[in-house]
Order: structure tokens, then C-alpha cells, then sequence
């Protein structure tokens, strides 16, 4: 083998790589508008919000005991209230927030495992 062959297989290689990226890539099913996807843990009465552009967007979230409350402050969606699985869509007019509550009872609630995922339409 010469010299000569190495550059060229490198190319091939490297051609290779990205043909494999790229499809890898493409297998991603649209993940790429996912704003938010995490967990949290809310202890008794706390809360977290998320800052959110206008826009439309899809929440999914689910809570581990007794539930938890939800607002969207700007959105088109409702509150609601202890609330174990939460799959909806809302439009947010306005800059606003996703905020998320572990309701307190006397202080006496446990804790609240939260899963959070945001996707933006």
C-alpha cells in the first residue's frame, strides 16, 4: 500500500461518517422542538416555573403520589388541580410561564416526583 491510498480511504471514511450522522440524525422523529425534558422533585407546597415564549406548545407531565397543580400565566389552558397525568397542548399569546405546584396539605404532603416534557408546536 502506498502513501497515496491513505488520503483517499480517510475521505471515504469521513464521507462515510457524515452519511451516518445524517441518518442517525434523521431518526431523531422531531426532537428538535422539544424545549423541556426533565425531572424534578417538588417537596410539599413548593412550585418551579418555566419562561415561555408566545407560542403553541405540547406538555406532558406526570406526578408520582398525589398529583400536582398546573398553570399556564399567558396561556389558553386552564388550571388544574392534583392532577397525576397531564398531556395538553396550549397557545401562549404572550411571554409566559408553565408553572407547576406540589399542593401543600398543613405541611403535611410528601414529596412529588415530576416528570416534565415541553415540546414547542
Amino acid at each position: 500500500m502506498s502513501f497515496s491510498t491513505f488520503p483517499r480511504l480517510s475521505s471515504f471514511r469521513l464521507l462515510g461518517s457524515f452519511a451516518l450522522v445524517a441518518t442517525l440524525s434523521a431518526c431523531g422523529g422531531g426532537d428538535n422542538d422539544v424545549v423541556l425534558d426533565t425531572s424534578r422533585t417538588l417537596a410539599d407546597g413548593a412550585s418551579v416555573s418555566y419562561a415561555l415564549e408566545a407560542g403553541t406548545y405540547q406538555a406532558e407531565i406526570t406526578a408520582s403520589n398525589n398529583g400536582v397543580n398546573i398553570q399556564w400565566v399567558g396561556g389558553n389552558c386552564s388550571t388544574v388541580s392534583n392532577i397525576k397525568t397531564y398531556v395538553q397542548t396550549c397557545t401562549m399569546s404572550s411571554k409566559g410561564q408553565l408553572t407547576i405546584t406540589n399542593p401543600t396539605v398543613l405541611s403535611l404532603g410528601g414529596a412529588e416526583i415530576v416528570t416534565i416534557k415541553l415540546t414547542e408546536k
